[in-house]
């Protein structure tokens, strides 16, 4: 913000009118370098005049000389403390750098221009960037009641609304703001964020599209579409927009993990292995990535790889539950009968054994000749299962008919 020169006719302010013209005309012009002296002889002439410490300040903005700027409009405060624009200026010049500071030179123009959007809308940027998220969202309402078409205050507003995890208010602003600019990428971006984290996927993925066909070299965008297709088990729409982003760059050790993810999903074991291999080498200690790959080698039936990988994710993360399970259909299928109970043994420390547990207790002993341990937990499974499944219990049954017979008691009843 710029006030004219204030013109005077005593004596003083006739010599000084050529100065103050050119000072004007260069201002005018944005000459800001030729301003600056023509300035600094006036502010000398009129040492208790604020506006030319103003306008020097405002040619110093010009130039981007930001330290300039500041002190030459906190000198014009200092000579008026009611002029209004050289708090607006102030603050602006110590957004980037100060802005706890800067919000309080913009809340000083608030009260000066109480019915002015632009100091509301700065003081709730101030305030955002300072951290202070709820107060801004009031300034960011309070402009947009004064201004209620304007785009960049909607957005600012529903950008903090988002960032606030308000995303239902979020959703709404930005839908008024597309209303207004339905052009406008970043209210589409937005509006897609506010939809995600509400799980309202599918409408968000329909909105990244269109948003990536305005930017479309958006990687996180495009990334976090992969994402949302895949939680929509659209998994081959999925790892086409994967291969959109990784075309012509080395793929992201984020988007080999989702690829190989998905391949696990889909049962494509060979291509999984592939992923999981590459991403790796580049994130050794990702647990999740051992865990993965300890099921994929499993399904490859490469039992050893499996073990050594599950027994990765436990060192990095020895509550995962997941693994232990894993491990017990490693050494199963590995007939390593011994192995798979003394892992069932440790799952058992953890949380209740599942149907499945008994099962896979119960055939292991079965497999050593240790009958009357398979009997009990074929008899548990049974207990718990309640003919979720149908040919395990069928398996069970048979099996445990069979070793009471062979043990000398009748089933139970």
């Amino acid at each position: 913000m710029q006030p004219k020169p204030q013109q005077s006719s005593s004596p003083s302010a006739d010599a000084l009118a050529p100065l103050l013209a050119q000072a004007q005309d260069a201002l005018d012009h944005k000459d800001f370098a030729a301003a600056i002296p023509l300035l600094e002889k006036i502010a000398s002439a009129k040492p208790s005049d604020a506006l030319p410490h103003f306008e020097l300040g405002f040619a110093y903005s010009g130039l981007k000389k930001n330290p300039e700027a500041i002190a030459e409009y906190r000198k014009a405060i200092s000579l008026d403390p009611n002029l209004a624009p050289a708090y607006l200026n102030l603050g602006i010049a110590l957004l980037d750098s100060d802005p706890a500071v800067a919000a309080e030179s913009l809340r000083r123009a608030t009260e000066l221009l109480p019915d002015q959007d632009r100091p509301i809308y700065l003081l709730g940027e101030a305030l955002e960037r300072s951290g202070k998220r709820s107060e801004s969202i009031e300034q960011y309402r309070a402009a947009a009641a004064l201004v209620p078409k304007d785009d960049a205050v909607l957005f600012a507003l529903a950008r903090t609304l988002l960032a606030g995890g308000q995303t239902s208010a979020a959703e709404s602003d930005f839908r008024q703001l597309l209303a207004l600019r339905p052009d406008s990428a970043p209210g589409r971006l937005g509006l897609a964020e506010s939809l995600l984290r509400q799980q309202k996927t599918a409408e968000a993925v329909d909105l990244l599209v269109d948003y990536l066909q305005k930017v479309p070299d958006d990687r996180h965008a495009r990334f976090e579409r992969a994402v949302a297709l895949q939680d929509l088990n659209r998994f081959d729409e999925s790892l086409r927009e994967l291969d959109r982003l990784d075309q012509g760059e080395v793929p992201a050790a984020e988007s080999l993990k989702l690829r190989g993810s998905i391949y696990l999903q889909q049962k494509k074991w060979t291509e999984a292995n592939s992923s999981f291999e590459r991403v790796l080498s580049a994130s050794p200690d990702d647990a999740q990535l051992h865990l993965w790959m300890g099921r994929t080698k499993m399904e490859l039936h490469d039992y050893p790889a499996a073990e050594k990988e599950l027994l990765r994710a436990l060192e990095l993360a020895p509550a995962n539950s997941d693994a232990l399970r894993q491990l017990v259909g490693v050494y199963y299928l590995a007939a390593q009968y011994e192995a798979t109970l003394s892992t069932l043994d440790l799952l058992a420390q953890r949380e209740t054994p599942a149907p499945l547990d008994w099962f896979f207790r119960a055939l292991s002993c079965d497999k050593l000749r240790r009958k009357p341990e398979a009997a009990a937990a074929y008899q548990k499974f049974l207990e718990l299962d309640r003919g979720e499944r149908p040919d395990q219990e069928f398996q069970a049954q048979a099996r445990l008919k069979l070793l009471l017979r062979e043990l000398g008691r009748g089933p139970r009843k």
